[in-house]
């Protein structure tokens, strides 16, 4: 479900225990985004009706909820004992954990520093903060684990920061000190300088679900409201210690392709590799003698990327004969 309002509403069948439902802990269940539940054994037409199927309660959090919320079974929280827990972004940088089954605050947090607001860039989104899907990672049997999160703020002086943060799952505390994110990467298009094209926090949104895969978080950057100039932006991070691991833009020497993917997450698959959509932007029509971009820009293309080694790379895609009328 997706969210346009202050008010949380979770529909669910009233009469089934959620204890017995699988975790949920990044978007569409898994890292391939396919929506499945395997482990589904309970909802069927009998139950799914207008007379056992309905809204739970009604919570009033601080901001708009743009993130799908996430799902964990029988977390232990301190001093409250175990509860089905549901984690809830808002676009007020804030982090929910509500209980499950009847809706009460078990915590909250702010991912703002100090003297900061949620970024108020406007264009037909009055508060920008955690606009993407977060990602939780759970210690193997147990349900102790971490949520990554990317929130966007404005500072006392103008400045816009994008920061990734770690937090305890139980908590809400951070785990590790939130990381700025700073990226420059080699190439002559838009805001370059000195033969590095650079991320100006200001012009965009981390819109795409956060991606956990092989211990590294991936996080995908749309452009604000396709207001040049912008980019590309592929960044990523060490799960342990949020430290800068590769970076990667897929138009580095011209203008456009952001990754919004509408929400919806960076896709991998069993062998490590990334997949995901690029917008419109430039696509260079001179190919070399694989049939790559000469100049690697990969505008309005389906692309695929690797990993290997620590480093991201583009090693094969798709677009249309007629893309760069297609972005025009």
């Amino acid at each position: 479900m997706r969210l346009r309002s202050g008010l949380f509403l979770l529909c669910a069948a009233p009469l089934l225990p959620l204890a017995a439902q699988s975790n949920v802990l990044t978007f569409h269940n898994d890292v391939a985004r396919t929506g499945r539940n395997r482990a589904e054994t309970t909802l069927t037409p009998s139950n799914v009706n207008s007379n056992k199927f309905g809204k739970l309660f009604q919570v009033t959090l601080d901001g708009v909820v743009d993130a799908q919320p996430l799902y964990v079974a029988g977390a232990s929280i301190p001093n409250q004992g175990t509860h089905n827990v549901l984690i809830v972004a808002t676009e007020n940088d804030s982090l929910y954990a509500l209980d499950a089954d009847t809706g009460a605050e078990l915590w909250n947090v702010t991912l703002l520093g100090s003297g900061e607001t949620a970024s108020d860039r406007g264009c037909r989104v009055p508060q920008m903060g955690i606009m993407s899907t977060p990602v939780i990672w759970l210690k193997s049997g147990t349900t102790q684990g971490a949520i990554f999160a990317v929130a966007m703020s404005k500072d006392s002086s103008g400045n816009y920061r994008h920061r990734l943060q770690k937090v305890d799952l139980a908590t809400g505390k951070p785990l590790v000190a939130g990381v700025e994110v700073v990226a420059k990467y080699p190439g002559t298009g838009d805001y370059s300088k000195g033969g590095y094209v650079f991320f100006d926090p200001k012009q965009y949104r981390q819109r795409s679900a956060l991606l956990l895969l092989n211990g590294v978080v991936y996080l995908g950057w749309s452009s604000h409201c396709d207001i040049r100039p912008y980019t590309g932006w592929i960044t990523a991070y060490d799960a342990s210690t949020l430290a800068s691991t590769s970076v990667i833009n897929v138009t580095p020497n011209g203008s456009e392709g952001a990754i919004w993917g509408s929400g919806a997450g960076l896709a991998a698959d069993s062998s490590g590799y990334i997949y995901f959509l690029d917008a419109n932007g430039t696509f260079d029509t001179t190919l070399d003698t694989q049939g790559f971009p000469s100049s690697g820009d990969f505008g309005n293309a389906f692309i695929k990327l690797s990993a290997t080694g620590g480093k991201l790379a583009v090693v094969d895609y798709f677009t249309m004969f007629n893309t760069t009328t297609e972005s025009n």
